[in-house]
């Protein structure tokens, strides 16, 4: 029976705090827009956070999946392994039950339309099991097809399936050209089946006589991704003694090609997510801020209501309510107006979600996992629960405290109860201020350094220029002379197209890698100590790229077409392989040898970047492509105009000299820059956005507790104009009343915001986390907010007329 009577009053209270709440219909959209705008973007953000870092990977026995990499004596890793050191892991090994590698690259695919560039994965034998990839359509590939004749078989990603061939289960059996080989089909994906890379087909890989533990022959020949799955019970301190005990063997038996080399591993999901991990738990941290501004909001909103609630309650303690009682039913209305928020939030968060999706932002890893599922939908649930807590609890408290029945003797003015929640208003909106501060901090630290990576000098002109790649792959291009001769007739054709000032072809284009780390030595130079890398990174060039990257010449000539293959040998530096290798030095006519082939520095250009602007520029050897040829290029064009208008008639340029070549997309040259900072770009945009929300909502506060005084204060505000006080003194007082506030708010948030920024530091580039310029800004918003946010109820209160106060009173 009691718990009859318990569930009988809890309907009783819901239906009441509904009609309640239905009474007010402005406060009631008021509370539920704010606490929608706080949970949404939580519920949002907690989306992403939860497929991309929290969702396990779809993999078999994800947790103990690990990535095996080499490591370098100056401590950084390359995420490749070579065919030999592969198959040395694979058997020598202790705590691995498998090991299995793939390498991918991109190929152009004929036999179905005009020809396409496509990813590919050439898969070891026990990959896609070990994996748990499973086959939807056909088979996977047998044992032996990783054999040389055996090997000319091809499984279908399943999207690239649906894309290209319509879903068509007839499609086995069926014949695709890929970089010049003919394959057969002989398989389809399963829906969500994937690598830990996207690509369209997968092919077995090649075993050549390099995949032998006893070799040294390309052990430094590295394209292989080697992934292991630890035995149960190994834990990752494990995994790592074991490979660095191999790495330790393999430097004995092969001092030439591993001396100062060892392995490591790292899990397989930190590899996937871990670039992003941080920034996305700061972006739900500060979403989480944004939340609780909100609920400081939705709590001075309540208070201000309770205080003309006041008779209402004290009519309900007179009827024999007790405390208890009134407490459960504000706070079933709070509840009412949580889950109401939560609703809209979870709106919301479902659009927003695909919003930052469909936008595929700052390439951010796994985002075809991020959807709105049952995890996101308790979240939200339990967010909006506890939201209702933390705005309803101290309310309710401050509306049921002291001796409530005084209420009808003061004839349903707020009384003594109306001025004691002042203080709790003020202490509200001074919260919300130095929550606001917080965000305002770290989203002007974030754009600071945005903008100072913008500025960074990247060392080439993006103006009016466009690349785009060239794959030369099948049995027209399997020797170096024709590929050599191919190269100049490209330049050659489309320098003849009106407007295009300058063509050239390179490897590899500025911010967008390193490009082959060779090993580099100088002639007659000592031996570098032993945590310094025997590399540079090497890029192949035509003469005029130099002139039509608008990379400067500091010394010494650039390439020309007498640089050819029977010429002697030439390579041209950047200043920072200076810096590295001949610091006070004139490298001009030294020779250094690359893999053991001499060569003679002839010129030296200026530092290009070739990451981020983050990053310095690392030493670069560029070489003469007539004499370092490749069958993968970048051709850049310069123009007068827009270069992307001239992109029909350069395709139709190199379709006339072999049809059966792909052209990536072509990219402007400014879009290298645009995208080397998307990441950046993207996490600061977000965080201003929550931050901008945050000022609102405390603007917000500083309005509802300015108004509420200026109601409550009539009469004395009436009185002191009776006595001669000013407009502008009436005005004065509310105005720097609610300056006081946002000071205080300001102090607190500023030591906040100082003590939580190493959270951000990692994110940040040439700004100083006490940056002067920030803090200044955050300072003159805050007041310039709290200021405008209080003119109007200092211009309500300055137009009171004395005698109806007075009269009312």
């Amino acid at each position: 029976m009691a718990r009859t009577e318990y569930m009988t009053e809890l309907r009783q209270d819901i239906g009441y705090a509904v009609r309640t709440l239905r009474r007010t219909p402005g406060f009631t959209a008021v509370a539920v827009a704010t606490l929608a705008l706080g949970i949404g973007a939580n519920s949002a953000i907690f989306t992403v956070v939860h497929g991309v870092l929290l969702e396990s990977l779809p993999f078999r026995d994800a947790e103990r999946l690990h990535h095996v990499r080499m490591l370098y004596p100056d401590g950084t890793t390359y995420l490749h392994l070579s065919a030999p050191d592969f198959v040395s892991v694979r058997e020598e090994n202790r705590v691995f039950e498998q090991v299995d590698a793939y390498s991918t690259s991109t190929l152009t695919m004929l036999g179905n339309g005009e020809p396409r560039e496509i990813r590919g994965a050439s898969v070891s034998d026990g990959l896609l099991p070990m994996l748990g990839v499973a086959v939807a359509l056909g088979r996977g590939f047998a044992p032996e097809e990783n054999q040389a004749g055996r090997d000319r078989v091809v499984v279908l990603d399943s999207g690239f399936w649906r894309r290209e061939f319509g879903a068509d289960p007839a499609v086995l059996g069926r014949s695709l050209v890929l970089g010049g080989e003919r394959y057969s089909i002989v398989g389809v994906l399963a829906p969500g089946a994937q690598l830990p890379e996207r690509v369209d087909v997968l092919r077995p890989l090649l075993y050549d006589a390099t995949f032998n533990a006893t070799t040294a022959t390309g052990r430094r020949s590295e394209y292989l991704e080697a992934i292991g799955r630890a035995k149960a019970g190994i834990t990752p301190q494990q995994v790592g003694d074991d490979l660095r005990r191999l790495g330790a063997e393999l430097q004995t038996r092969f001092p030439n090609t591993n001396g100062g080399l060892t392995l490591n591993a790292i899990r397989l999901q930190d590899l996937m997510v871990g670039a992003v991990r941080a920034p996305l738990f700061v972006l739900l941290g500060a979403v989480g801020f944004v939340l609780l501004v909100a609920c400081a909001n939705v709590a001075n909103l309540l208070l201000a209501r309770a205080s003309a609630r006041r008779a209402e309650l004290a009519v309900r303690v007179a009827l024999g309510a007790g405390r208890g009682r009134l407490l459960r039913q504000l706070l079933t209305e709070s509840l009412v107006l949580g889950l109401a928020g939560g609703a809209a939030g979870l709106a919301i968060a479902f659009w927003g979600t695909r919003a930052l999706v469909a936008a595929k932002p700052a390439d951010i890893p796994r985002l075809e996992n991020v959807s709105l599922d049952g995890t996101v939908a308790f979240f939200t649930l339990a967010t909006a629960l506890l939201t209702s807590l933390a705005f309803g609890i101290l309310p309710a408290l401050q509306s049921t405290r002291g001796k409530i029945t005084e209420a009808l003797r003061e004839g349903g003015h707020g009384g003594a109860a109306g001025r004691r929640s002042q203080g709790l208003r003020a202490a509200l909106v001074v919260a919300e201020m130095a929550l606001a501060v917080v965000l305002l901090t770290g989203a002007g630290l974030l754009i600071r350094s945005f903008v100072e990576l913008t500025r960074v000098n990247t060392g080439f002109a993006t103006e009016h220029a466009m690349a785009f790649s060239i794959r030369m792959q099948g049995g027209v291009y399997k020797q170096g002379q024709q590929v050599r001769d191919r190269v100049p007739e490209f330049e050659q054709r489309l320098r003849t197209l009106p407007g295009v000032t300058a063509v050239a072809a390179t490897t590899t284009l500025p911010l967008s890698g390193l490009g082959a780390m060779i090993d580099f030595a100088v002639d007659g130079a000592p031996p570098p100590p032993p945590d310094v890398n025997q590399e540079i990174a090497v890029v192949s060039v035509t003469p005029d790229y130099f002139r039509t990257i608008g990379i400067a010449l500091r010394r010494g000539r650039v390439f020309t077409d007498r640089d050819r293959n029977d010429a002697p040998q030439v390579a041209i530096i950047n200043e920072a392989a200076i810096r590295r290798w001949f610091p006070n030095q004139d490298p001009i006519g030294r020779r250094v040898k690359l893999s053991g082939r001499s060569y003679e520095v002839v010129g030296v250009v200026a530092d290009v970047l070739q990451r981020n602007p983050g990053e310095p520029a690392a030493p670069q050897l560029f070489m003469a492509y007539a004499q370092v040829t490749t069958r993968t290029i970048r051709i850049v064009m310069r123009t007068a105009g827009d270069p992307l208008a001239l992109a029909p008639s350069v395709r139709n340029e190199i379709r006339a000299i072999d049809p059966n070549l792909a052209i990536a997309e072509f990219t402007p040259l400014d879009q290298l820059v645009a995208r080397s900072v998307a990441r950046p770009r993207f996490y600061t945009a977000l965080l201003a956005l929550f931050a901008g929300v945050a000022l609102a909502l405390a603007a917000t506060g500083i309005f509802g507790v300015m108004s509420y005084a200026v109601a409550q204060r009539a009469r004395e505000i009436s009185i002191r104009m009776a006595l001669g006080a000013r407009t502008g003194s009436v005005i004065l007082l509310i105005v720097g009343r609610a300056v006081a506030l946002a000071a205080l708010g300001l102090s607190i948030g500023i030591a906040a915001a100082l003590a939580l920024g190493r959270v951000i530091r990692q994110q940040l580039f040439g700004v100083p986390l006490v940056d002067p310029i920030t803090l200044g800004v955050v300072v003159l918003v805050l007041i310039a907010s709290a200021t405008i946010a209080s003119l109007v109820p200092a211009r309500r209160a300055a137009g009171l007329d004395p005698g109806t106060a007075l009269r009312g009173s």
